[in-house]
């Protein structure tokens, strides 16, 4: 979107804005804002959930604070875009999602995605295409994200004899242990 815009990106993660001093989280989260604003560059704001809490949650007055003065900044923005990213939609407060004009979900990939990213991110560690009937089997994976295949090539990359059998091995290990991880009942270990 940046690279669109033609705009710096400006982007912060709790590391970046969260501190155990009394009012210093809140004058980071307004730095951020004007840093953003003043360079017209696109903010992001990167897992969002540990940031912004259901304020119904809130356990201490610092978590009320903290979200308050996002929302303060996020109704006052006058940047050019602002971007949050979680996988926790449910634990952001309420009220921020109404500050959202846009509000994107980035599911599992589809066959046809599963293939155009592998190309891509995996095929290159094998140095040849990926036939038709291992292409059909890896259309067959379900749950596969584009992190999926960057966690399978980070596995993969220092080795050597890489086949595309064994690499749709273990992407069909990372789908597995996402259902287990998720409760859904799978035969076999």
């Amino acid at each position: 979107i940046a690279s669109v815009l033609d705009r710096e990106v400006v982007s912060k993660r709790g590391s970046d804005l969260l501190s155990p001093y009394v009012g210093e989280t809140e004058e980071r989260i307004r730095a951020a804002y004007e840093e953003a604003q003043a360079k017209e560059a696109v903010l992001i704001i990167d897992e969002a959930d540990s940031l912004i809490f259901n304020r119904d949650k809130a356990h201490r007055s610092w978590e009320l604070s903290f979200t308050n003065e996002f929302l303060n900044c996020m109704e006052e923005y006058r940047g050019i875009i602002q971007i949050f990213t979680t996988n926790r939609l449910t634990d952001l407060d309420s009220a921020s999602l109404r500050r959202f004009d846009y509000k994107l979900e980035f599911g599992f990939l589809k066959p046809e995605g599963i293939v155009i990213f592998y190309n891509k991110i995996l095929m290159p560690l094998v140095g040849i295409g990926l036939g038709k009937a291992l292409a059909d089997d890896l259309k067959g994976i379900e749950g596969l994200t584009a992190g999926d295949l960057k966690v399978v090539k980070s596995r993969h990359r220092f080795k050597s004899n890489v086949s595309h059998a064994s690499l749709i091995v273990a992407l069909r290990e990372e789908a597995r242990t996402k259902e287990i991880h998720a409760g859904k009942k799978v035969i076999g270990f």
